[in-house]
């Protein structure tokens, strides 16, 4: 018996279980919160793009020494990096920092879930890290 796709959101849910897009543009994502952290996802068939909203640098009304103190840790951050992961700095202060994976395409929900999550515990380190350093955006 053939059962229809299902759409759900963006997507279409084949009878196998596999997602496909139901309209390409905008490019499909999500959000969702780990720790604290703002995540974002963007899909397109192929490319997996996550950014986490890791953290803030404080302004100089905040204290010049803790800013100063900020800055040299960012510089310093993208050496300790895991591969794959690129560091911003965004105009309002706010540090991102993003990754795109690969994605078989047409995917399972489990196909899409292992790099978001291979992703966050890459990144654990280095939020702990700016937690410590009272960068960590709560």
């Amino acid at each position: 018996m053939f059962v229809a796709p299902m759409p759900i959101g963006p997507f279409l849910i084949e009878e196998t279980g596999h997602l496909t897009l139901r309209m390409p543009e905008p490019a499909p994502g999500f959000a969702f919160s780990w720790r604290g952290t703002g995540f974002t996802v963007k899909l397109t068939e192929g490319t997996l793009l996550l950014r986490a909203q890791a953290g803030r640098v404080p302004s100089t009304a905040e204290g010049k020494s803790r800013r100063e103190d900020a800055l040299v840790l960012l510089r310093a951050v993208p050496a300790i990096l895991p591969a794959g992961l690129r560091l911003r700095l965004l105009p309002d202060h706010r540090i991102q920092i993003e990754t795109e994976d690969s994605l078989s395409w047409p995917t399972t929900a489990s196909g899409m879930l292992t790099p978001i999550v291979a992703m966050m515990m890459r990144l654990a380190p280095v939020l702990d890290l700016f937690e410590e350093a009272g960068l960590h955006i709560r």
